[in-house]
């Protein structure tokens, strides 16, 4: 079956939401927070549906589908971005209060350790992949370096750097053949396992 690589149809949000909730059950930090299944499954669905209904409006949020069904996911925030519109906290506010309810305690440092993530992004205008996740059965058979090309060939284009977290030791390697290095190892979010910082400079 052929993959094709496009911007993500705003009318298929939920279907990226559902994608990428599964894709991420295994995250440490996550599981850290929040170690029953059901729960974290509810934490993402409320938490990707931010992101991607924030990040949408900006045309790179990314989908890899395949006989019409989306397999991957990738969303960007581009340099010129700017802040957040009334309606952008809104909805960041609808989804803290739901996580609050699932596990208060849990929120609380779980939303802190994001907070503090801002604070060491690169100071110069830089493309940055929020998230990006395929779909568990077809991790590693090459989709992702292929829904990650479009923002990548731009920023070269364009000269503008890239930047990213991950907490999965075992993407380094393939974002480093993507042309990433790692910048800072830290745990940014308290008693949680280990967070990686990667950067990439234009080609």
């Amino acid at each position: 079956m052929e993959l094709v690589i496009g911007r993500l149809p705003p009318t298929r949000v939920k279907e990226a939401v559902a994608l990428l909730t599964r894709a991420f059950m295994p995250d440490p930090i996550f599981s850290y927070y929040f170690p029953e299944a059901n729960r974290r499954a509810e934490v993402f669905r409320a938490f990707f549906n931010d992101v991607v209904r924030t990040h949408i409006r900006f045309g790179h949020v990314y989908a890899a589908m395949m006989d019409e069904k989306i397999v991957a996911a990738a969303v960007w925030r581009p340099p010129d971005a700017g802040q957040s519109t009334a309606r952008d906290l809104r909805r960041q506010t609808l989804t803290e209060n739901r996580v609050r309810a699932i596990d208060p305690k849990a929120a609380v440092a779980l939303f802190e350790g994001f907070a503090g993530l801002e604070s060491g992004h690169p100071a110069e205008p830089h493309w940055y992949l929020f998230f990006t996740g395929v779909e568990p059965e077809m991790q590693g058979s090459g989709i992702g370096s292929r829904l990650l090309a479009p923002v990548l060939e731009n920023a070269d284009r364009s000269r503008a750097p890239c930047y990213l977290e991950t907490p999965f030791p075992r993407t380094h390697d393939f974002y480093r053949r993507l042309g990433f290095v790692i910048a800072v190892e830290g745990h940014p979010f308290a008693g949680a396992p280990t967070l990686w910082a990667m950067t990439r400079a234009p080609k």
